[in-house]
């Protein structure tokens, strides 16, 4: 038996190590070891929030957690591995004293029968700096115009500030947040979710990854309403000194304004009328001058609409001294008004006030206004029917009574008192 295993030993050898090298040939003919490469896979930072409990962040240079793997292996193996199997991490928690984090890589899939895997870079390179947080007001600001005829009202936002942390060198230079509502040729309520947007003393955006917002929409509705201009009308009352008057003239910064509030209302509001206690002018002898809030006279659901006017307006009514002239009236060209049929009147030529057949006194009142009257086209009348009603008659007897004229005069104008005439009531023959 022994023979016949030692027979040939030489060439039984050779055989073996013939079938080793052909069963080698044979299997890597079938499944060769092969490379791939993966590129641009995204290095995980793990344990991330281990800086910011010690008030730092960090920042990740050129690229570094991007890197390309190589992995080698049989070819039954490497074509079963995607890139969702390269799994890159780097640990905070062995960060260098150079800023640079170790990169591991594994494949979650055949990975302990790969031959080899190769990085393109082995650390992730890290800028460290000191964490900054800051709190800003959120401006709501709006570009663009209403349609025609209207203007912006009342605006309101869910939220009006906004944490922001980051790099110190970052944050530090956030002077504003804002949130910009785009309102062009809006005839309605406009409401709209808007970016908040950070801004430096420039009025620069500030833009980058590393910058941490708690919210970074703000929820706005504006309001839109229709705006109209109207006059504003100042109404001063009262009786001045006596030989004093208004003039009817009034000066003031503000004799028209814009208001605004729903159209149906603005649309049949024409002027707003200024009056009350505030302008009386009574027992005065020289201009008033008031300070007036309109909104106080606006009517309920309507507001001025003038940016940045808080709605005060001076007004002052003028006053002047009273000047008189004297009329003359013939007393035949006295009317009577309200004569009982069948009765006459006649004027007798008797009292303080008739001269020589004519009626004479004096008018008093602003010159300009004494102007306006005409001795030829005066009226003046003596009214029987106010007498009777004044005495209570039902029909006034016949007899001579003291009645005063009457006189068709100018606003503002007015006959001296206590003039009277003695009239004559009889019956017609």
């Amino acid at each position: 038996m022994k023979e016949k295993l030692t027979h040939n030993l030489d060439l039984k050898i050779l055989a073996l190590v013939f079938a080793v090298i052909l069963w080698l040939i044979v299997v890597n003919i079938d499944d060769p070891v092969k490379s791939v490469q993966f590129s641009g896979v995204q290095v995980k930072i793990l344990h991330g929030t281990e800086l910011e409990k010690q008030g730092l962040c960090y920042e990740v240079l050129d690229n570094s957690d991007i890197i390309d793997v190589t992995v080698t292996g049989r070819r039954s193996i490497i074509e079963d591995i995607s890139e969702d199997n390269i799994i890159a991490t780097a640990d905070m928690k062995d960060l260098s004293s150079m800023n640079t984090i170790s990169i591991k890589v594994t494949s979650g899939k055949s990975g302990n029968e790969l031959d080899n895997i190769k990085l393109s870079s082995e650390n992730v390179k890290l800028n460290i700096e000191k964490l900054q947080r800051t709190t800003k007001r959120i401006v709501v600001e709006t570009e663009g115009t209403p349609a025609e005829d209207y203007v912006l009202g009342t605006r309101t936002v869910d939220l009006n500030q906004v944490q922001i942390s980051g790099p110190e060198s970052i944050v530090s230079t956030i002077e504003s947040a804002k949130a910009i509502l785009n309102v062009d040729n809006a005839s309605s309520n406009v409401s709209a979710s808007v970016p908040i947007y950070l801004y430096d003393e420039d009025g620069v955006r500030v833009e980058s990854s590393r910058i941490n917002m708690n919210i970074s929409n703000v929820n706005i509705n504006q309001e839109i309403l229709f705006s109209k201009e109207v006059d504003v009308v100042y109404e001063f009352n009262g009786t001045p000194e006596e030989g004093y008057a208004l003039t009817g003239e009034v000066i003031t910064d503000y004799d028209s304004v814009l208001i605004c509030g729903r159209k149906g209302v603005v649309e049949n509001i024409n002027r707003i009328t200024v009056k009350g206690d505030a302008l009386n002018v009574d027992g005065l002898r020289t201009n008033l001058t008031v300070e007036v809030d309109l909104t106080d006279y606006l009517p309920a659901g309507v507001e001025l609409a003038e940016k940045g006017y808080d709605g005060y307006a001076k007004a002052t009514g003028l006053i002047r001294k009273e000047t008189y002239t004297i009329l003359t009236k013939d007393i035949s060209e006295i009317r009577f008004v309200g004569l009982p049929e069948g009765k006459a009147g006649e004027i007798l030529e008797e009292g303080d006030f008739i001269q020589d057949g004519k009626l004479i006194v004096r008018i008093y009142g602003l010159s300009e206004l004494i102007g306006e009257v005409d001795e030829k086209t005066l009226i003046v009348s003596i009214d029987i029917d106010a007498y009777e009603r004044d005495h209570e008659y039902t029909e006034i007897p016949n007899g001579i009574y003291t009645m005063v004229p009457q006189m068709v005069l100018p606003n503002g104008v007015r006959m001296e008192e206590g003039c009277s005439v003695r009239v004559r009531v009889f019956d017609e023959q």
